[in-house]
């Protein structure tokens, strides 16, 4: 091509356009090259960018790989490369086309190419697969298979996506299920498979959510049982589309079997000791009575319905509101078992007190009840007692009594403790003429007043439990956040008593606990704090926690000297210190007994396990949201 029409044919091309020659040299550039670079004319270009490789290219070895294509090829085309824009130095990318112009006799004249920035391009192809990695490496950890699925208007299926999880459900590769779109179904149960198929066509139909659960029998006979989570997705030409994931729930299935057997037995072993038995399927709607606990109430076996609601219509009118709120108090997960006193109506009309108590023994993943089994005790005798009732509620009322009493004496102790406690700390701001004797009393009148006042507070505030005037504020919260309160808070006295805490409470995977956030974090405190204080130097304390059907669990560990069954027995009480009063650490003793309170009032326990020289185990149990 002349010199004299390269700006002719290049000059309003809206890419970069040049000339080169083989040897690195820029001979021509277009405008929109020269703007690109940075410059105003072509020969400020052209002075300033003598040597590509060097010069323009971020890798100098692009060039030469460059000229190499143009040897071998005659010409490139996409070359991508990463360059600077000569005069402010900015890195960026750009894709270059470009061909050999050569003589009649064959030899190299020059290179003729186009340059055209693609950095937004490089850009979104580095962040697409970036992205693409981390969505295999979340579907490699999860614990199922994840899949896509194209359904033609045949009712053929054609599945687009299958997770490396796969092969560890159904024992094939993604790459088996990919190509046999009836593979998954030749594995389903075949009792179970014109179910699935029903259910997924009346699902796609409609574009609904699916939920289901059926068996799978893979090549090696083994027998699963799968949970399937599939929804609609955009529809794809003329195809519907789902997209789901299949988990495992083989563990479970055998779990609630065994949970069923075990009740059998347990019905048995109940209705041989003259209790009714009863059993409820709550997502069914069904409530069968045993025939022993159908006789307590003067029905033959089979004749009272198998509904809920029965034993409610029978149920005494003042008796039901509470009845029914200690059941959704337990469906709820907020007490460890139903228990109801309350009167049913007997067939001839007359009124019978029983003793109701159950607990749920299955419940799905979102912690609904599934089913709760439970008894009927006849009570009336007991009722009818009424000396025995006297004696019980005179009991009652002393404890009442005793608690109030706790309560008015704590509330007037600790006027006049301030009281003490100023004056004391304005005497150790300024001590007078008294000297190192009057400090050192003052001092130990500080210590002495903060140390009653301390159990002037933990009286108030067990009586307070006691009494049932303590307000709690219970909200759902995540237990991890709680527990490093707590731990941030003794992490000095831990460092001073050289004591090793580990927390090992994930941050993920626990559901919530349903708690008063400061009392929770105040039976954390006192149990650490004990762990640390009763320790010995070079110990360890250690905190987790599992998940319980309808319960979480926190324990804390400790290395230290551990306590025998007499001393268990005697943990809990108020101002019981096991003979640690007379040792160098301070207490009230009332720090334990506050903590099964506080617990017990929302919904949950304390419980301990020890034994001498093998540290102890506290276990607190609180119901989940």
């Amino acid at each position: 091509m002349p010199a004299d029409d390269f700006s002719t044919l290049f000059e309003f091309l809206p890419v970069g356009a040049y000339r080169s020659s083989a040897d690195g040299r820029q001979l021509r550039a277009n405008p929109a090259l020269v703007r690109f670079n940075g410059f105003a004319s072509e020969a400020e270009h052209l002075a300033a960018l003598r040597d590509i490789g060097n010069d323009w290219y971020a890798d100098p070895q692009r060039r030469a790989d460059f000229a190499k294509a143009m040897d071998d090829h005659g010409s490139v085309l996409g070359f991508e490369s990463e360059v600077y824009r000569y005069k402010t130095r900015e890195r960026v990318w750009v894709s270059e086309n470009a061909h050999v112009v050569r003589d009649a006799t064959g030899a190299v004249l020059y290179y003729e190419g186009t340059v055209e920035e693609i950095t937004e391009r490089v850009r979104e192809r580095a962040e697409l697969r970036a992205s693409q990695e981390q969505l295999r490496q979340v579907l490699a950890l999860l614990p199922g298979m994840v899949y896509r699925v194209l359904i033609l208007p045949s009712g053929d299926r054609r599945a687009t996506f299958v997770s490396l999880g796969s092969q560890a459900l159904f024992g094939h590769p993604p790459e088996a299920v990919l190509a046999d779109g009836l593979l998954i179904h030749r594995l389903r149960h075949p009792d179970d498979r014109a179910r699935i198929e029903a259910e997924t066509r009346a699902a796609t139909a409609q574009r609904l959510p699916l939920q289901t659960e059926y068996r799978a029998v893979l090549d090696s006979g083994e027998v699963k049982w799968l949970q399937l989570i599939s929804t609609s997705a955009p529809p794809e030409a003329d195809a519907e589309v789902r997209v789901g994931v299949v988990f495992d729930i083989t563990a479970r299935k055998q779990a609630e079997q065994a949970l069923q057997d075990s009740g059998a037995l347990w019905k048995q072993a109940l209705e041989s000791s003259g209790d009714g038995v009863w059993d409820w399927q709550v997502q069914q709607g069904v409530a069968t009575l045993s025939a022993q606990g159908q006789a307590m109430f003067g029905y033959a076996e089979g004749e009272m319905p198998e509904r809920p609601e029965a034993l409610d219509q029978l149920t005494h009118p003042d008796d039901l509101p509470i009845k029914r709120q200690a059941r959704e108090a337990h469906l709820a997960g907020r007490t460890p078992a139903f228990v109801s006193e309350h009167r049913l109506r007997c067939k001839d009309g007359q009124w019978k007190w029983v003793l109701s108590r159950g607990i749920v023994i299955s419940r799905d993943a979102g912690g609904n009840a599934l089913r709760m089994i439970g008894t009927y005790t006849d009570i009336s005798a007991d009722k009818q007692a009424g000396a025995l009732r006297l004696e019980r509620d005179s009991a009652a009322a002393a404890d009442r009594a005793k608690s109030q009493f706790l309560s008015r004496v704590s509330h007037e102790l600790r006027t006049p403790l301030h009281a003490i406690l100023g004056f004391a700390q304005l005497l150790e701001l300024n001590p007078g003429g008294g000297g190192e004797r009057q400090i050192g009393w003052t001092q130990q009148v500080l210590a002495s007043g903060r140390h009653l006042l301390a159990l002037v507070d933990d009286i108030l505030e067990l009586s307070s439990t006691q009494t049932g005037q303590q307000p709690f504020a219970l909200e759902a919260m995540a237990l991890a956040p709680v527990v490093q309160e707590a731990l941030d808070m003794l992490a000095r006295t831990a460092a001073d008593a050289q004591v090793h805490v580990a927390c090992e409470v994930p941050t993920s995977g626990l559901p919530a606990v349903l708690a008063d956030r400061r009392r929770l974090r105040q039976i954390l405190s006192n149990l650490l704090s004990n762990a640390i204080k009763y320790n010995h130097r070079g110990g360890w304390v250690r905190v987790s926690a599992r998940s319980l059907p309808g319960a979480l669990e926190l324990a804390v560990q400790d290395s230290g000297p551990g306590m025998d069954a007499a001393q268990v027995a005697r943990l809990f009480s108020p101002f019981e210190r096991l003979g640690a009063e007379r040792g160098p650490v301070a207490g009230t003793g009332l720090g334990l007994a506050l903590s099964r309170q506080l617990a017990q009032a929302m919904g949950g326990g304390i419980e301990v396990e020890s034994a001498p020289g093998q540290g102890s185990t506290f276990r607190v149990r609180l119901p989940a949201a």
